[in-house]
C-alpha cells in the first residue's frame, strides 16, 4: 500500500475532521467514499474493517486499521505531520486538547446523534426542545473554552478545533449560533473557516448534505402526521 486509505462519507462530521486534518498536514490519502444510501457500510468488506460499520476508517500503509476520528487525527499528526503544532507533545497542552476532543465526542456530537435519532429515524417533524437545550448547553461550554484564547486551547489551532468545528457548523444549520449570546463561538467559527483548506468544498458542503437529509425526513414525518 503506497499511501494510507480513508473510508469516509462527506455528511459525517468525524469523517470531515479526518479529511481536513490530512489537508492541513499535507498527507496524501487514497479516499474511498462509503455510500450509506446503498448500505455500503454494511458490506462484508467494510464490516471486516470495523464491525461498528461507521465512518471514518483509516487504513495505514502497513495495513493496520484505525477507527474513531479522534484517534485517527491524533495518529495522523503524530506519524505524518512535519511538526506537532496541531497535537503538541507538551503533556499539559495535550491534556487540554484531549479534553476538548472528549467534549466534542461526549457532548457536542451527542446533540447531532439526538437530532438524527428523533428527526431522521424517530418520526419527529420538529426539533425537540430537549435537542435544542442540549445544543445550547454545548454552545455555552464552547463559549467558556474560548475565554482563554483564539482557539479552543489557547492561541494555536489544534486537532480539537478541527473536530469541534466540523460538528458545530453542522449543528448550527439546525440550531443557529446566536452571535449576541455566543460572541466568542461566532468569531471562532469564522476564524477557523478561514484556516481550513477546502473548507467550502469539504466541510460546509458535507454539513449542508446532512442538514438536507434531516430536514427532508422532517418534512416526510410531517406529511405522515397530517
Amino acid at each position: 500500500m503506497s499511501k494510507p486509505t480513508l473510508y469516509y462519507a462527506l455528511f459525517s462530521p468525524p469523517a470531515r475532521a479526518c479529511l481536513l486534518t490530512a489537508k492541513l498536514i499535507g498527507l496524501d490519502l487514497e479516499l474511498k467514499p462509503v455510500d450509506f444510501s446503498k448500505k455500503e457500510h454494511l458490506s462484508e468488506e467494510f464490516v471486516k474493517l470495523t464491525p461498528q460499520h461507521q465512518v471514518p476508517v483509516f487504513v495505514d500503509t502497513d495495513g493496520e486499521v484505525y477507527v474513531d476520528s479522534h484517534a485517527i487525527v491524533c495518529f495522523m499528526v503524530g506519524k505524518y505531520a512535519g511538526n506537532d503544532r496541531l497535537y503538541p507533545k507538551d503533556l499539559k497542552t495535550r491534556a487540554h486538547i484531549d479534553h476538548r476532543l472528549h467534549y466534542e465526542n461526549g457532548v457536542l456530537f451527542q446533540v447531532v446523534k439526538d437530532i438524527v435519532a428523533r428527526n431522521t429515524y424517530g418520526g419527529e417533524s420538529e426539533f425537540n426542545e430537549r435537542s435544542i437545550t442540549l445544543c445550547h448547553n454545548a454552545y455555552g461550554d464552547l463559549e467558556n473554552f474560548l475565554k482563554n484564547g483564539k482557539f479552543v486551547v489557547g492561541d494555536e489551532l489544534s486537532v480539537a478545533d478541527v473536530s469541534i468545528h466540523t460538528t458545530l457548523v453542522t449543528l448550527a444549520l439546525q440550531v443557529p449560533v446566536d452571535e449576541q449570546k455566543y460572541p466568542r463561538v461566532s468569531a471562532w467559527v469564522e476564524r477557523v473557516n478561514q484556516l481550513l483548506p477546502e473548507n467550502e468544498e469539504l466541510n460546509l458542503k458535507g454539513a449542508r448534505a446532512l442538514d438536507t437529509r434531516i430536514r427532508s425526513c422532517m418534512a416526510e414525518n410531517k406529511d405522515k402526521g397530517q
